[in-house]
């Protein structure tokens, strides 16, 4: 009995003795806990006052949320009609698609039967590459007899202003030619069909200079064409300039009308005419008086 009392006491006092060392250990450490509490509560004070912050940001975020949510909701219930028509369009949409699909197979079964009909389709090519090649064959074969007759064609253009000038010379002779030539049938002919009357196109025989470039590059289509010009100019008091271009060709030129003068007692104009053709220029000064009998005569 002494024994077990004995040892109780013994494990007692080193009890003892263990928890009085852990306290001196444990006093010991108390300073720098101290410490490091004491470098950490400034940096808990600055956190505090963030957190401060945030919370006075948090409840005016909260009072902003507040008040713009009724005008949110506003306009999310504004956006419902919207909403609903895009819906009901969806909807019709896909009430069509059915229809599209049957299109799209009608579509697949007609690109089918091209496919089936190419074979016969190549063919007809074929046939209308041998064709113009055949057409190609002809023209190549053409070509020196085409040379031939262009060569021609410039030997005749040299020579008809020498054919105008006799022919006019023959339509102002021919007082006699009967009724057709006072509607400037038989004029039209050599010059080119033109509008105006016989007595009219007599007056403007000489309007182009024969030995001028205009004489050897204007066709009696111009020609005429020139004539009707004048006469229009010429009737036209607010007028002074006209503009002509033939139909046949490249040549075209302007008219320009000076002021009325009075020559023998006459009522004029001169006339400049400014013509292009061949990738030149001419200009021609031309008088153009009123007879007694009211026809415009070339002086």
């Amino acid at each position: 009995m002494i024994n077990k009392f004995s040892l109780s006491q013994v494990l007692l006092a080193l009890a003892i003795a263990f928890l009085a060392f852990s306290l001196i250990n444990v006093a010991n450490k108390i300073p720098e806990v101290v410490s490091v509490i004491d470098k950490t509560s400034p940096q808990v004070d600055a956190i505090i006052d963030e957190i401060t912050l945030i919370r006075e940001e948090v409840k005016l975020v909260r009072l902003l949320v507040a008040k713009q949510t009724p005008d949110v909701l506003a306009k999310v219930e504004s956006t419902l009609p919207v909403i609903k028509q895009v819906i009901a369009e969806s909807e019709r949409y896909s009430s069509q698609l059915p229809i599209a699909l049957d299109q799209i197979e009608k579509l697949a079964e007609n690109v089918q039967q091209l496919r089936i009909s190419l074979p016969s389709i190549f063919q007809r090519i074929d046939a209308v590459v041998d064709a113009t090649n055949n057409t190609t064959t002809e023209v190549a074969l053409w070509r020196p007899h085409s040379r031939e007759y262009l060569t021609e064609i410039a030997l005749s253009r040299e020579n008809i202003p020498q054919y105008l000038r006799q022919v006019d010379r023959i339509i102002v002779d021919a007082k006699s030619i009967g009724q057709e030539a006072s509607s400037g049938i038989v004029s039209g002919f050599f010059k080119g069909v033109i509008s105006l009357p016989f007595e009219v196109v007599s007056g403007l025989t000489n309007i182009v200079d024969s030995d001028s470039l205009s004489a050897k590059n204007l066709t009696a289509a111009d020609v005429g064409l020139l004539q009707e010009k004048v006469i229009a100019l010429l009737t036209n008091e607010n007028q002074a300039k006209v503009v002509w271009q033939s139909n046949e060709n490249d040549n075209k030129g302007t008219i320009i009308k000076g002021k009325l003068i009075r020559k023998n007692q006459q009522n004029c104009h001169y006339l400049t005419f400014n013509n292009y053709f061949s990738q030149e220029k001419e200009t021609l000064k031309q008088l153009m008086c009123l007879d007694s009998k009211g026809l415009w005569q070339v002086m």
